[in-house]
C-alpha cells in the first residue's frame, strides 16, 4: 500500500467536491455513485465503523457512507474456518497495512510487526478471536481518569447489545468444567459467541496444574469473572463453526437505502473550515493510484474508526494534533491537541513452550502429520467438528501481580518516568494521573497484571504484560497521506521497567506450572527458552529479543481532559472540533486486562447512542 501511494505524489491539489446526485440504493458504491453530501460519514470499515455505521443507518432519515481503505474478504478459509483463521494467514497479504515500528533501542534497536487489517470489518476478520470482557477494575479505572460515567457497570448493556451467545454444549461442559452465567449475555447481537465442539484435552492438565497452584476458575468472565482463570468463548457462529465478525452489521444494514460503503478507497484529509468555531465541512479520498482526489461533505458528524494507528494520523494531516509536529512538517495547525498519537499502549505475548513427551494426540500432530491434517480437515467440511473449530484454548488465567510473586513492586514504580522524551507538559501530567491509578489498582488483587493462557500448538503457555506502563508514539511521517500513508510508530517496548520486571516473573512461573504433577503427566521438555535460561539477566535478554509482534493497540486519541492531554471528552468529541469524533480502540486511555474486540464493539455501540442523542457541543 505504501509504494502504491507513493506513487500518486505529483496529483494535483484538491478537485472540487462530487456533486451527482442519485437514488439511494443499498450496497456498496462505486466513487460516481457517492452522494453530494451525506449526514455521517464513518472513515473506517473496521469493527467500530461499522458497528456505528449500522445504529445510526436505523434512523431512515439519516444518510450513512462508510470510507473502507481495503476490499471485501474473498471468503477463503484463512477468514473463516477458526484454525486457519486466527490472523497469521492474512498478515502481509493485502489485507494488512503491514506496518513495522521504527527500531526501538529499548528492544536491541529491532522493530515489531503490527497487524492492522485493511478490509471490509477490520481485524475482527483476522484476530484470534476471543471474546471476553475485561474485569470491572479495567473499565472503572477510566473513570477514575476523569470520565464521568465511563465504567464497568455503563458499558454492560454495551457489550450486551452486540452480542449473540450460545451455551457450550453440555458434554463439553461436564468434560470441561465450563460455567456461564446467561443473565450476563446478550442473545440478539449480530456477533456470535459460542464454544467450539473441540478443545484439546491437554487443556484439562493445564487447568489442573493452575488449580493445584490455588487459583480458582471464574463462573464467567461476563458477568465480572475475568481474573483468576476462565473459560472465554469465541466470536464463533455455533452453526456453522465459521468465523463471527464485524462484517455481520454490514449484512444487517445492507438493505437500508440509506446506508452506502465506498470501498479500496483512502481517506487522505478532513477539510476544516472556520477559525475560532472549527467545523469538518468534507472528508476527502482517494480510490486509486493515478485516481483524482474526490471529497464528499458532511452534513452532521464526521465519525472517526481508521483504528489505533491510523485515526491520529488523520487527525495530524488534518491540522488536529502537536503543534510541534505539524509545524516541522508544514501542516497548517487547526486544533493543537498535543495528546493526538502520544500514549500508545499494546500487549506483547512472550511464550515458555514445551516438547510433551508423553501425549498421544496434540495440537502439533496439525503440523506434523499431513495425513492427520487433512483427516481433521476433512471432519471439518463435512461435520463442522474436530480442532479446525478450534482457535485456541479458550481457557485463559488474568492473574494480579501478587500471584507471580510480585507483592512489592512500587520500588519499581515511585518516581513516574516520562512518557517519551520532551514530551508536552500536559501530556506528562496526564501520564502521572494514569500511573497513580495503575498502581492503586495493581497492587490489590482486583486489576490483572498479567495473563496467560495454554498454547496448543506448541505445548506450554502464552502470556503478556496487560497494563503496560510504557507507552509509545503514533506521528505522521509526512504532510500527506499521498506520499507517505504509512505513519511512525515507536512502540517503546519495555521502557518502564516494570513491563520487565513483570516478564520476568512470569518466566519463572510459567516453570512452577510446568513442574506440578498435573502437568509433569505430559512429560514437558522445555523448548522456549530453555534450560539455560535462569538468571534475570539471561531472562532479560530472551525478552528483549523475543517479541515480534505487537497486538491490542489503545490510547493514542484518547478520553481523557484536555489537560492531561485527552483528545475526545466523554462523548468521544474530538476537543476543538464542532463536529467530529473517534469511535475506535485509541479512546481508550488505559488498555484493558482483555482481549480488544468485546471492549472495541461496547465502545462503538455506546457511540451511536451518543451521536444519536446529538446533546450540544462545547470546547
Amino acid at each position: 500500500m505504501t509504494s502504491t501511494l507513493g506513487t500518486l505524489c505529483a496529483l494535483a491539489a484538491l478537485f472540487p467536491a462530487i456533486t451527482t446526485s442519485i437514488p439511494l440504493i443499498p450496497r456498496y458504491i462505486s466513487e460516481n455513485e457517492i452522494l453530494a453530501a451525506y449526514d455521517y460519514v464513518v472513515i473506517g470499515g473496521g469493527t467500530s465503523g461499522l458497528t456505528v455505521a449500522n445504529r445510526l443507518s436505523e434512523d431512515s432519515s439519516k444518510t450513512v457512507l462508510v470510507i473502507e481503505s481495503g476490499p471485501i474478504d474473498d471468503g477463503s478459509d484463512s477468514f473463516k474456518i477458526p484454525y486457519l483463521g486466527r490472523g497469521y494467514l492474512n498478515y502481509g497479504t493485502k489485507y494488512d497495512w503491514n506496518v513495522t515500528s521504527v527500531p526501538s533501542e529499548s528492544l536491541g534497536n529491532r522493530t515489531m510487526i503490527i497487524p492492522q487489517a485493511r478490509v471490509l470489518g477490520g481485524t475482527s476478520s483476522i484476530n484470534g478471536m476471543q471474546f471476553a470482557r475485561g474485569a470491572p477494575s479495567d473499565y472503572d479505572a477510566w473513570e477514575e481518569l476523569g470520565n464521568e460515567g465511563w465504567n464497568f457497570k455503563s458499558l454492560e448493556e454495551y457489550f450486551k447489545k452486540s452480542e449473540n451467545f450460545t451455551a457450550p454444549s453440555e458434554k463439553l461442559s461436564e468434560e470441561f468444567g465450563i460455567t456461564y452465567d446467561e443473565s450476563a449475555h446478550g442473545f440478539a447481537g449480530f456477533i456470535h459467541s459460542s464454544f467450539p465442539r473441540f478443545l484439546w484435552p491437554q487443556i484439562k492438565n493445564w487447568v489442573g496444574a493452575m488449580k493445584s497452584l490455588g487459583h480458582t476458575v471464574s463462573q464467567d468472565p461476563a458477568n465480572g469473572g475475568a481474573l483468576q482463570l476462565f473459560w472465554s468463548p469465541s466470536s464463533l457462529d455455533p452453526d456453522t463453526e465459521t468465523r463471527s465478525f464485524a462484517r455481520e452489521y454490514y449484512d444487517g444494514a445492507q438493505d437500508r437505502p440509506n446506508f452506502h460503503v465506498l470501498l479500496d478507497t483512502t481517506v487522505t484529509k478532513l477539510l476544516t473550515f472556520g477559525n475560532e468555531t472549527i467545523r469538518i465541512d468534507a472528508v476527502e479520498f482517494l480510490s486509486s493510484a493515478g485516481a483524482t482526489k474526490k471529497s464528499v461533505k458532511v452534513k452532521k458528524e464526521a465519525v472517526l474508526a481508521a483504528g489505533t494507528i491510523f485515526s491520529p494520523q488523520i487527525l495530524q494531516v488534518s491540522g488536529i494534533g502537536p503543534a510541534s509536529l505539524l509545524k516541522s512538517l508544514g501542516i497548517k495547525v487547526v486544533v493543537d491537541l498535543p495528546g493526538v498519537g502520544a500514549n500508545l499502549q499494546g500487549h506483547v505475548y512472550l511464550y515458555n513452550a514445551y516438547q510433551l513427551t508423553n501425549v498421544s494426540l496434540s495440537a502439533a500432530n496439525l503440523t506434523t502429520n499431513t495425513t492427520f491434517y487433512n483427516e481433521m480437515y476433512e471432519l471439518y467440511k463435512t461435520k463442522r467438528d474436530g480442532p479446525f473449530t478450534n482457535t485456541g484454548s479458550n481457557i485463559i488465567a488474568m492473574l494480579p501481580l501478587s500471584d507471580i510473586g510480585l507483592d512489592n513492586f512500587q520500588n519499581l514504580t515511585s518516581a513516574p518516568s516520562e512518557p517519551f522524551p520532551h514530551s508536552d507538559t500536559s501530556i506528562s501530567k496526564g501520564y502521572r494521573a494514569q500511573l497513580k491509578v495503575l498502581l492503586r489498582h495493581l497492587a490489590t488483587t482486583s486489576m490483572a497484571g498479567v495473563e496467560l493462557s495454554w498454547i496448543n500448538e506448541v505445548g506450554g503457555t502464552i502470556f503478556s504484560v496487560m497494563h503496560p506502563l510504557s507507552r509509545g508514539t503514533v506521528t505522521t511521517a509526512s504532510s500527506s497521506l499521498l506520499t507517505n500513508s504509512t505513519p511512525t510508530v515507536n512502540t517503546r517496548y519495555l521502557t518502564h521497567p516494570l513491563d520487565t520486571r513483570i516478564s520476568i516473573e512470569t518466566f519463572k512461573y510459567n516453570r512452577k506450572i510446568a513442574a506440578t504433577g498435573e502437568m509433569q503427566v505430559l512429560g514437558p521438555v522445555e523448548v522456549s527458552p530453555g534450560p539455560g535460561v535462569s538468571t534475570d539477566e539471561q531472562f532479560e535478554k530472551v525478552i528483549k529479543e523475543g517479541p515480534n509482534y505487537m497486538y491490542h493497540m489503545t490510547g493514542t486519541c484518547s478520553m481523557m481532559k484536555r489537560e492531561l492531554g485527552g483528545v475526545v471528552d466523554t462523548e468521544l468529541r474530538v476537543y476543538g472540533v464542532q463536529n467530529l469524533r473517534v469511535v475506535d480502540a485509541s479512546v481508550q486511555p488505559l488498555i484493558p486486562a482483555a482481549h480488544l474486540q468485546t471492549t472495541v464493539y461496547a465502545v462503538a455501540e455506546r457511540a451511536a447512542d451518543l451521536i444519536k442523542a446529538g446533546s450540544a457541543w462545547r470546547e
